[in-house]
């Protein structure tokens, strides 16, 4: 799990909820997300990846906000962003800046 998501279980449990609380509560405020994404989102399986709406709604719920969780939380809608992200955290930072060059050469006046 990430520490964004420890951050979310953690929050959940001091306030004394469970997965299904949290589901219900969603609902109830204009959030239909389906248990099952829920219950991945507090568990680390959902893979990181957020609708902002949806999030904001998770944080309301559970009485925090995104400076209190602390984490890492990516904000993005689509997912080769979001894989993009998470592979480019598993380099050296050295090769994380050849892989930026490229990318902004790839990006200049000729794209």
């Amino acid at each position: 799990m990430s520490r964004f998501t420890d951050n979310l279980t953690a929050r959940m449990k001091h306030l004394g909820m469970e997965v299904q609380d949290v589901h219900a509560e969603l609902t109830r405020r204009g959030f239909p997300v389906e248990y099952s994404t829920v219950a991945g989102w507090l568990n680390g399986h959902r893979g990181g990846r957020w609708k902002v709406d949806e999030l904001q709604g998770l944080l309301e719920v559970l009485q925090t906000n995104l400076s209190e969780m602390a984490g890492h939380a990516e904000l993005v809608e689509a997912p080769v962003p979001a894989i993009t992200a998470r592979e480019m955290q598993k380099l050296s930072v050295e090769q994380q800046q050849a892989i930026l060059a490229m990318v902004k050469s790839m990006t200049g006046p000729f794209s």
